[in-house]
C-alpha cells in the first residue's frame, strides 16, 4: 500500500487494525515453580498480568498488574516472549491482541505472602512446569514454556493463534475439570 497524503491520514489510520495490548508476569521460585493466578472472569489459570493502560509502558504495566493481583513488588526484567492473538476486529471479542511476557524474577523460599486482588483474583498457586496441564490448555502451556525457555537463555519468540484457537484451548481445558 502506498503512503497516504496528509489529507488522507485520518481515514487511513481509522482503517488500521487495533489490538488490545497486555502483559504477563513470569515469576518463579528457586525450585522453578511458576506463579499462576486464577481470575473470577476467565479460565484457565495464567500468569499475573492484564491490559496495558494508556500512558504506561509494557514494563510499567507488568509491575502494576503484579502488585494489583498479588501484592508482590518486583521489577520487570527482560522481554521473554510475545504472543499474538489474531482477530478480525469485527467486534470487541474479536479484536487482535498482543501480550508481552516479562521476566519479573525469582522470589525466595518460603514464598512471600500474597495479597490477592479480591474483586479479580480468586486463587494463586506455585506450579511446576511439568504440572501445567492441570492448570491450562496446550496452547497456553506452549506460550509459558516459550517464556521459560527464553528465560533460560533461549531466544525471544512470537507465537500466534486466532481468537477461535484460544477459545478452543480454554474449552478443552475446562472439559478436563
Amino acid at each position: 500500500m502506498s503512503q497516504p497524503g496528509s489529507a488522507e491520514v485520518p481515514a487511513y489510520l481509522s482503517g488500521i487494525a487495533r489490538a488490545f495490548p497486555a502483559v504477563s508476569c513470569v515469576v518463579t521460585d528457586p525450585d522453578g515453580r511458576v506463579l499462576l493466578v486464577r481470575s473470577f472472569n476467565r479460565e484457565p489459570w495464567g500468569c499475573p498480568g492484564g491490559v496495558i493502560d494508556p500512558g504506561e509502558t509494557p514494563e510499567q504495566a507488568a509491575e502494576r498488574e503484579l502488585v494489583e493481583e498479588t501484592g508482590l513488588r518486583l521489577e520487570a526484567g527482560r522481554l521473554l516472549h510475545i504472543a499474538w492473538a489474531r482477530g478480525d476486529g469485527s467486534d470487541l471479542p474479536n479484536m487482535p491482541g498482543v501480550q508481552f511476557y516479562f521476566d519479573l524474577g525469582t522470589v525466595p523460599l518460603p514464598h512471600p505472602s500474597l495479597r490477592l486482588q479480591p474483586d479479580e483474583i480468586r486463587d494463586a498457586a506455585w506450579v511446576a512446569p511439568a504440572d501445567l496441564p492441570a492448570y491450562m490448555g496446550a496452547l497456553r502451556i506452549s506460550r509459558l514454556r516459550a517464556a521459560l525457555a527464553a528465560r533460560a537463555g533461549g531466544e525471544v519468540r512470537v507465537l500466534s493463534a486466532t481468537r477461535a484457537e484460544l477459545d478452543a484451548d480454554a474449552a478443552a481445558y475446562a472439559a478436563t475439570l
